[in-house]
């Protein structure tokens, strides 16, 4: 018994020692060396369609809801760089008092280029946007040149749907235009605008009039910041047609609590029936923004 104990241990000993040497054989050779560096995880790129803050259903019900005719909207999420659009794209409406922001940038382009003392208009600049103010929109339309100077700024920032229609309020332009004009004054993008004149611009913005607020002002998230303005009048015999319509235009771009830009909103249309139905249209959109784009 045992002799066979033995000879059993024996064998055992002898697998085990041979299990040993097969898994040593199995293990790296230590060379020494730092391991390979991982495969990076490559993040696929965000989908700009899949997650429009104004899906067609949402579009749908606006424009029954409030009886918009011809509008174009354009929408800029600045943090996944997605830019969004709908109605008609082709189509351009005078400006009404959102003409005002072109005004302004005539005026501190000239600051910025030494040729104009910014305490003689700051009180002008005051009214004009933050009261939205005509006479003072007037006397700096006059001091920047005009529609000479607003076919200057159509060029220089890349404006290819605005043009001239003799006064500040008549000037034709579009949603995207603006959209694409608020982004070069007031936001990040490089344009003509210097830094320091962009201040300018954001503090006046920011601080206008709380009753003409709403638009691309309405609704965003407490502690959010925006940059706002609003244009609106009943057209009349003399007027572009359509005539007796009202002209509700907005335009704005968002800042979140953390001083983040989030997004552009600009709609613009020259058909609604009455003041309160077009104010009301572009409050629908900025709280659609504010549910969607506010969230993520």
């Amino acid at each position: 018994m045992l002799r066979r104990l033995l000879v059993f241990g024996g064998v055992g000993l002898i697998v085990l020692f041979g299990l040993r040497l097969f898994s040593n054989s199995l293990e790296p050779e230590a060379t020494g060396s730092a391991p390979p560096n991982p495969i990076p995880v490559v993040a696929p790129a965000y989908d700009c369609a899949a997650n429009s803050p104004t899906p067609q259903l949402f579009i749908d019900d606006w424009t029954k809801e409030y009886a918009a005719e011809t509008y174009n909207v354009t929408i800029i999420d600045l943090v996944e760089n997605c830019t969004y659009s709908f109605g008609d794209a082709s189509a351009t409406f005078p400006t009404a008092s959102t003409g005002k922001v072109i005004v302004a940038t005539g005026v501190l382009e000239r600051v910025a280029a030494g040729t104009l003392d910014y305490a003689e208009v700051a009180a002008d600049m005051k009214l004009m946007i933050t009261q939205s103010d005509n006479s003072a929109a007037d006397r700096l339309f006059k001091i920047i040149g005009r529609n000479d100077a607003v076919n200057s700024i159509a060029t220089r920032f890349g404006l290819t749907q605005t043009t001239t229609g003799g006064a500040w309020g008549t000037i034709m332009t579009s949603s995207a235009d603006q959209a694409l004009l608020l982004n070069q004054v007031v936001g990040l993008q490089k344009s003509p605008l210097p830094e320091a004149q962009r201040v300018v611009l954001r503090e006046l913005m920011t601080s206008i009039n709380p009753e003409q607020a709403w638009g691309a002002g309405h609704g965003t998230p407490a502690g959010w910041l925006a940059a706002v303005k609003n244009g609106w009048y009943l057209s009349v015999d003399g007027d572009r047609p359509p005539v007796g319509k009202w002209r509700v235009n907005t335009l704005g771009f968002v800042w979140d609590s953390k001083s983040q830009p989030r997004w552009i909103f600009t709609g613009y249309s020259n058909t609604w029936e009455t003041q309160e139905r077009g104010i009301s249209a572009w409050n629908a959109v900025s709280e659609q923004l504010a549910t969607t784009i506010g969230t993520r």
